[in-house]
């Protein structure tokens, strides 16, 4: 590693011009082809939380292809279904599903669609015709429950509360060995600690379907706008606090270079996550949180390294420009040791994470490039044009030319 402590000495603020042309020029294009704005040909995908509905991630045994997926909910009253194809496990398929929520649709409206729905991704079981009994993968923790309190085959003595008590263990058990292999596709897989005599009633009283749900999740509208407004004062509350500590930190032309950074960042960030059709949701803007803080602390070590550097005799009749590509280049091992850590681990969270992590890790992988890339090309150019458009007696002593 040692490697990066000879790196050769570059003139960055001379392509400062070009750099922040490019830069928010490519952000405008990005907003223009997203479309933001416009209800029916905008690109931006939001998750449930923000539009409500119901989201669900299913996993069928065996070959079920996605246009029977999407013919049965049309059949079944759910032809606005949004039915997305994920690469599962050898042998599997697994479906996103999404709903939005319909207008005036209260909870009540919300758990009938739900059951509608479970109904017609269990009508997929090519078994079920040729066996009526239910499916133990998809059947709810609270029937299981209410079945072994009514019948109590292991003779637990006292009220329905005790016994209710009593038989829950053994159905968490159940259901964690169940979501484990989802689905369950051998009665042998049932857990070990299982009584015997629970597991002959399981294997008597049920069949073992094709289908497993591996999330399912539904938000009123009335939620969806209070996660929106939160979320929205999140992301501000973060900005302004970023804002009030640079402003206290350092000067006024620090303060603004480094808002200006952190919005390019973000916009930035946002633009290629609209354009690459991923979906927005609370997980992702907290990435986008992480991203913010990302950026802020790799320009903040630019901007120390430009206030150190300022009250040092040598630069005190120096140019802006040289104190500040000098400042630049002498933490520029650091930027790319620490840029690089960060970037392999996002990258390894973005390819082999899975569709949970996936959009999680894509704003923190362009976060990174996009906020080591700013700390010098956007962040420090703002503050040398400050600096000579502005120039105050205090702000970095310097004689600017």
């Amino acid at each position: 590693m040692r490697i990066f402590d000879n790196l050769p000495h570059f003139d960055f603020m001379k392509y400062k011009v070009h750099a922040l042309a490019i830069s928010w020029t490519l952000i405008v294009v990005c907003i223009l082809i997203a479309q933001p704005w416009s209800s029916t040909r905008s690109r931006v995908k939001l998750g449930m939380q923000f539009t409500g509905g119901i989201d669900m991630q299913v996993r069928f045994h065996g070959d079920v292809p996605q246009d029977a997926v999407r013919a049965a909910l049309a059949k079944g009253g759910f032809g606005d279904a949004a039915v997305v194809a994920y690469e599962g496990e050898k042998g599997v398929r697994d479906y996103s599903i999404k709903v939005k929520s319909r207008k005036g649709q209260d909870e009540n409206d919300s758990t009938l669609q739900i059951n509608q729905i479970r109904e017609i991704l269990r009508s997929l079981d090519p078994g079920r015709a040729s066996d009526a009994r239910p499916d133990l993968n998809t059947e709810s923790v609270g029937v299981l429950t209410t079945a072994w309190v009514k019948s109590n085959p292991l003779g637990i003595q006292g009220d329905e509360a005790a016994m209710r008590k009593a038989y829950e263990p053994y159905v968490k058990q159940l259901t964690d060995t169940r979501e484990k292999f989802a689905p369950l596709t051998s009665f042998v897989q049932l857990p070990q600690g299982l009584p015997q005599v629970l597991k002959d009633q399981v294997q008597k009283e049920y069949r073992l379907g094709n289908l497993a749900f591996l999330k399912n999740e539904s938000f009123s509208p009335s939620i969806s706008g209070e996660w929106t407004k939160k979320t929205l004062t999140a992301v501000a509350w973060a900005l302004g606090a970023i804002l009030v500590y640079v402003m206290f930190r350092f000067t006024a032309s620090f303060a603004i270079g480094g808002i200006v950074a952190l919005l390019h960042d973000l916009l930035m960030a946002m633009a290629l996550f609209t354009l690459f059709g991923f979906e927005y949701s609370v997980p992702v803007v907290a990435s986008f949180l992480i991203l913010m803080g990302y950026s802020m602390s790799d320009t903040i070590v630019v901007f120390d390294r430009i206030r150190e550097n300022s009250h040092k005799p040598e630069y005190r009749r120096v140019t802006i420009t040289k104190l500040v590509n000098d400042s630049i280049n002498q933490t520029l091992s650091r930027t790319i040791l620490t840029s690089l850590s960060v970037l392999f681990v996002a990258f390894c969270l973005f390819a082999w994470g899975g569709p949970a992590l996936r959009d999680l890790s894509f704003p923190i992988f362009i976060g990174v490039i996009t906020g080591t890339y700013s700390s010098i090309y956007i962040a420090s150019p703002v503050v040398v044009y400050w600096e000579k458009w502005f120039p105050k007696h205090d702000n970095l002593k310097q004689k600017h030319a």
